[in-house]
């Protein structure tokens, strides 16, 4: 996939529109000159890069400039010269944020429904009870709410797998603005409105969109677009319209698929062959959960170049079923992780995603081998950044990416940092969080938003949601 698909110019072109709007979505003032060299230094003896082949935390500093992005990274002290400001982390560890590659932030609002139930039975007890009842307004909150939660949690960077849940367009669109709001890293993952009567009309609507994201004022949050494909559950026509848009904007399609048992054995299974006619997979396929794959599903996707996002907590909750992630990785298959909706997996938080699912593989294997605790965050990082395609920008601490990082106090004496993080940290061991060089969350206060006024104002918003679908029973 080009990596243009994230980049924005300013540049619009008449002539080839279509692909300079998709070329044209991230202005981030990732074009200026040069950085400025009078940013901050961060000195830590437990800096885990988690770049490609690194494996050995750094004793040394993190240079970035005012403009948020690293300009170095350097083993030992730094020199007076360099100037800027110097946050002292030693004995705590510094790691890029987490990313997560599978999430439906607007769902942070309805913790804890329907504990019994699995798949379907969740779906009714949320989109299919309260979905009619929302209103102007519900989910721009309640994804802010989400999109704020991820962030305490240590998710810098974020797909939210956007739902059509609310009755008009517009309240769906505010699931966009709120992330925009947020301060988090995101990329939109689309639906396409099945409510308009032709593909073009369809077409101009996310057009439209990624246009006017273009000419927003950098820098901004947005890292790209993507399609969240419905159409294997909606008509073979209307996902075969979803998969030519994505190849035509060359855009990634992530769909949710094989993740609850009774109907991947009954459908999803069957509905394969269909969705590998006429190029249905491709690099830019991502699966969501994929739990209950043969053989051939695995290996036809994997020698295809599509991806997967694994979601344990997810999982793990609604009785999905546990992916056999080391059977993946054998044939080829590209993974990250997601932490999911925050009413499926009723928490968003990283560390017990990555518990949940090294834990899992391991009672499942009785092998404590199968699975790491550097290769499960790196799994968590890096490899979630690249099955998203933003790996060039976020997902490490390298050299001309974003500063988006965590300082972590430990709660015991290190012995080996990266277990430290994966089995004996939580998200109160955080003591702050930065996107692109600005520190938005210190102690679990945010720096630009009244988390206090968010949870009264999605309280009172659910609360009518809940009386007013009560009222119509």
């Amino acid at each position: 996939m080009s990596p243009l698909r994230y980049k924005l110019c300013l540049d619009l072109c008449m002539k080839k529109i279509c692909k300079v709007l998709l070329s044209s979505l991230f202005f981030y003032s990732v074009a200026v000159a040069e950085p400025t060299m009078d940013g901050y230094l961060i000195r830590s003896n437990y800096i885990l890069t988690m770049a490609k082949g690194s494996a050995e935390p750094l004793d040394g500093y993190i240079q970035f400039s005012k403009e948020g992005l690293i300009v170095d990274i350097v083993k030992g002290e730094p020199s007076e010269t360099l100037g800027g400001t110097v946050i002292d982390a030693r004995g705590k560890i510094i790691m890029p944020g987490f990313v997560s590659g599978h999430n439906h932030l607007w769902q942070r609002a309805f913790r804890g429904l329907a504990s019994d139930q699995e798949l379907y039975g969740w779906l009714k007890s949320l989109h299919w009870t309260f979905g009619d009842f929302f209103q102007d307004g519900d989910m721009y909150n309640f994804t802010l709410y989400g999109a704020l939660d991820q962030l305490a949690n240590g998710i810098t960077t974020t797909l939210n797998h956007s739902q059509n849940v609310a009755p008009t367009y517009d309240q769906y669109i505010e699931q966009f603005e709120a992330e925009m709001a947020a301060g988090q890293h995101f990329i939109f993952s689309y639906v396409l409105d099945e409510n308009e009567p032709s593909p073009a009309i369809r077409k101009s609507k996310l057009l439209s969109l990624i246009d006017d994201t273009s000419r927003r004022p950098g820098p901004h949050a947005c890292l790209g677009f993507g399609l969240h494909g419905t159409g294997i559950y909606r008509g073979m026509d209307f996902h075969r319209e979803e998969v030519n848009l994505a190849k035509e904007l060359d855009l990634d399609m992530q769909i949710h698929y094989l993740e609850e048992k009774a109907e991947s054995l009954r459908n999803g299974q069957k509905k394969f062959e269909s969705m590998a006619e006429k190029g249905g997979l491709w690099d830019g396929l991502v699966y969501a959960h994929f739990i209950h794959a043969t053989d051939e599903i695995l290996e036809t996707s994997a020698k295809a170049g599509v991806k997967m996002i694994w979601n344990p907590l997810s999982n793990g909750r609604l009785a999905s079923g546990l992916a056999d992630i080391p059977r993946y990785l054998s044939a080829g298959l590209e993974i990250g992780m997601g932490v999911d909706g925050s009413a499926s997996g009723d928490v968003c938080d990283p560390f017990q995603n990555m518990r949940m699912g090294m834990y899992a593989l391991r009672m499942k294997d009785s092998n404590a081998a199968v699975m790491s605790s550097i290769d499960i965050l790196r799994m968590h990082t890096l490899k979630t950044a690249q099955v998203l395609e933003v790996d060039d920008r976020v997902g490490s601490l390298e050299q001309g990416k974003f500063a988006d990082f965590l300082i972590i106090q430990p709660a015991a004496p290190v012995f080996d940092p990266y277990s430290t993080i994966v089995l004996a940290t939580s998200a109160n061991d955080i003591e702050s969080v930065w996107v692109r060089g600005q520190k938005m969350v210190e102690s679990g206060k945010y720096s630009n938003h009244d988390m206090v006024a968010i949870k009264r104002e999605v309280a009172r918003r659910v609360a009518r949601i809940v009386s007013d679908q009560a009222g119509n029973n």
